[in-house]
């Protein structure tokens, strides 16, 4: 009995085996195949670029397409009671509304000095335009 179960356990393994082995198609035939008919269809679509003829600007036609947006469901639905999108909006005074710049000091984690000629100004040359209001330190 020992030896009817293995005989059956290794020839089972050996018919696994072969059917695994075999194959029908080159998978590198399919693959080239595919590549050819795309090149095909490109070809087909796109044709081959002629230079020799000029084409009139005039002759192109432009198609623009106007989708209108559409919801599915209602806004109002997800929006508060008595919603306005505009309240407050009439009593803001803009000019008294202050800006503060908040200027961060940036670490370069060197001294830019020690890499300037000595004496060194950026603003040597500028001049001061004062019919202009502009004025160079």
């Amino acid at each position: 009995m020992l030896r009817q179960s293995i005989f059956i356990l290794f020839a089972t393994f050996t018919l696994s085996a072969n059917a695994n082995a075999d194959t029908k198609d080159n998978p590198m035939d399919n693959f080239i195949s595919n590549q050819i008919e795309e090149l095909d269809l490109q070809l087909e679509l796109f044709g081959t670029q002629n230079n020799d003829v000029i084409v009139d600007v005039s002759s192109i036609h432009i198609y623009e397409i106007e989708e209108e947006a559409t919801f599915d469901f209602d806004t109002k639905n997800y929006l508060p009671k008595d919603f306005n999108a505009t309240e407050g909006m009439e009593g803001i005074d803009w000019k008294a509304v202050k800006l503060y710049e908040v200027e961060e000091e940036v670490d370069l984690g060197f001294e830019t000095k020690d890499y300037l000629p000595k004496d060194f100004n950026p603003y040597q040359g500028m001049v001061t335009v004062k019919s202009q209001g502009i004025c160079y330190f």
